[in-house]
């Protein structure tokens, strides 16, 4: 290929990349923390003692620290130690300033990109086209898919665990080139860094001599062979991992967790098949954008539908092609290995990851979609100069644009989650978060008006989230509060007694039913006082009936039933109260008096 540069030198070409990395993410160190960050940093029990819990952070799984129902329920089957550890050591000397989190996020994804670079220019493309490192880092440093990794504190391992990769690569490429102990021992061990970071790092004792077959005119066999001692520092982490967490199956039956808990096997397999297909389309077109693809933003896929067989052929299509042409070595069947063999790990064929879909997975992936772009760059170039300049430029931009729009929207919590409800209208974590924003807004709102706006919002998107999901205790509750303050009593009664009847082990729903018995009660009191015993009656039977050991709410409704002359039922409620209370008084003349 032509070696002809760019009017920028090599040095040129890193300082603009340098540049536009901080640049584009700049406006994330106005962020505060989101969604998962309390995992590692703000509500992290290990971390928040900083150095002193090094030691209980490496003997422990990932969210032992947490000590939540969340934390319980994600327990078990992570080992991470180097994330928490670097977590524990900012929370020691800065504290939980998110202006500093950010920066040094920021700060990792311009090394990041400068280790890139340099590993794409003087390694791996060094006999191809000089500028193709230069795009290929170029479309990397904007592409808006990464807009996760690096405004998300949480996932900063995924920054550290490539960055530890690319450290490990570059060495053990020069070791293979001139052997060196020195090198290879400190490509190994960034190796293993990379494996407590992040146990998808795996991927790379495949990623490794398939640079050596494309890059370095290894054979296979050759190449196989340089990655035994990766396979073996694997081996010495899978023991150290299992003697701190022993044997984990992941598995759970919360919905959010589990997001192919309600799937058939055929389902499971099919939509998992789409998904890869959804990977591909979201690097291409990275919009919009979501940090939640939870159950049901991404429906079950039959393995009769369309979208699978779609998906399904495109991908045999492209590994077939990449069979095809790897004995030629070509670039485009480098690429398609490469994202094929970073991404398989990560997309529940192996291990359930817990959601159907997530943007940070796609951070290691997308280099080989932003190689094989510019590639067909450099080979458009040659007969399509100004229309290829224009399309690569318009891309560039609007990678750039929609990247800082993007930073902007994980300001915090609330302007995350608005945003994405609109582009994941059928997430329920997200309108679940919502329904509860709302909730929260309205309780400390002092307007009247806004009030009511508010607990109307959230009875909106609870509602949406239940047809969504139907068996989630919290949701009842929280609609239920919501009708409450809109003075629905009766609906608010309904809402908290199905909350119950989902888990009747469940304190919050047991308080909240015992809490609208004991308030109805005496709403039933109140329109007594007023003589209207119909009433009164109604909202004695709804008291009942949510809490059926109210013993004063069956002697009201006992009185209110002789006032009546209802015999009947009067009699029924008095052996209510005296089943409850033997020895309740018998006063019939506090009803006939008032």
């Amino acid at each position: 290929m032509s070696k002809r540069n760019f009017i920028f030198t090599k040095k040129h070409q890193l300082i603009i990349l340098l540049l536009l990395a901080f640049g584009l993410n700049i406006n994330t160190l106005f962020n505060q923390y989101a969604v998962d960050d309390a995992i590692v940093l703000t509500n992290n029990k290990f971390v928040e003692k900083g150095i002193k819990g090094i030691p209980e952070i490496v003997t422990q799984e990932y969210f032992k620290g947490i000590g939540t129902l969340k934390g319980n329920e994600l327990s078990g089957g992570r080992y991470r130690p180097l994330a928490l550890i670097l977590f524990a050591l900012e929370h020691q000397f800065f504290g939980t300033d998110p202006m500093i989190s950010h920066l040094i996020n920021v700060l990792l994804f311009v090394l990041l990109i400068a280790l890139l670079y340099q590993l794409l220019h003087d390694q791996l493309f060094k006999e191809r086209n000089v500028n193709l490192a230069f795009i290929t880092s170029l479309l990397f440093a904007a592409h808006p898919i990464h807009t996760e990794v690096i405004a998300n504190v949480k996932s900063r391992d995924e920054l550290i665990a490539f960055i530890l990769l690319l450290i490990s690569l570059i060495n053990l490429i020069k070791t293979s080139e001139n052997p060196s102990k020195g090198k290879m021992f400190t490509g190994l061990i960034f190796f293993f860094l990379a494996l407590i970071t992040k146990e998808s790092s795996a991927e790379f004792i495949a990623i490794f001599p398939l640079v050596l077959f494309f890059f370095y005119k290894q054979s296979i066999r050759k190449s196989i062979l340089f990655s035994i001692p990766l396979l073996g520092i694997f081996i010495c982490y899978a023991a150290i991992r299992f003697a701190v967490i022993g044997f984990h199956s992941s598995s759970s039956n919360f919905i959010l967790n589990a997001p192919f808990l309600y799937a058939t096997s055929s389902q499971a397999f099919a939509t998992k098949v789409f998904i890869l297909f959804k990977y591909i389309w979201l690097l291409i077109i990275p919009h919009p954008l979501s940090s939640d693809y939870s159950y049901n933003q991404i429906p079950y896929v039959d393995i009769n539908s369309f979208q699978f067989f779609f998906s399904l052929l495109l991908l045999m299509s492209l590994a077939a092609y990449s069979i095809f042409t790897f004995k030629s070595k070509s670039l485009f069947s480098f690429c398609i290995l490469f994202f094929l063999i970073n991404i398989f790990l990560v997309s529940n064929f192996v291990v359930s990851i817990g959601a159907p879909l997530a943007e940070r997975l796609l951070f290691q992936p997308s280099l080989a979609y932003c190689i094989a772009i510019a590639s067909i760059y450099l080979i458009a170039i040659k007969k399509y100069k100004v229309m290829s300049n224009l399309v690569l430029l318009v891309a560039l931009i609007l990678f750039s644009a929609k990247t800082i729009s993007r930073n902007a929207e994980w300001k915090n919590n609330d302007t995350l989650y608005f945003a994405d409800v609109i582009t994941s209208p059928n997430s329920l974590r997200t309108n679940m978060y919502i329904a509860e924003s709302y909730l929260n807004k309205a309780t400390s709102e002092n307007n009247i008006d806004l009030k009511k706006e508010y607990f109307t919002k959230s009875i909106y998107y609870g509602e949406h989230a239940i047809t969504i999901y139907a068996n989630d205790q919290s949701l009842y509750l929280h609609l239920g509060s919501a009708y409450f303050g809109l003075n629905n009593y009766f609906k608010s009664a309904d809402l908290w007694q199905q909350a119950y009847k989902i888990d009747t082990m469940e304190q919050e729903a047991k308080k909240a039913t015992n809490f609208i018995s004991s308030f109805l009660w005496k709403e039933g009191n109140i329109y007594f006082e007023k003589n209207n015993i119909d009433n009164a009656i109604m909202y004695y039977k709804k008291s009942t009936e949510l809490n059926p050991y109210n013993v004063e709410a069956w002697y009201s409704l006992w009185g209110n039933y002789y006032l009546k002359k209802d015999s009947a039922n009067a009699t029924f409620a008095w052996k209510k109260v005296k089943a409850l209370n033997p020895n309740h008084i018998f006063n019939i003349m506090e009803f006939i008096n008032d």
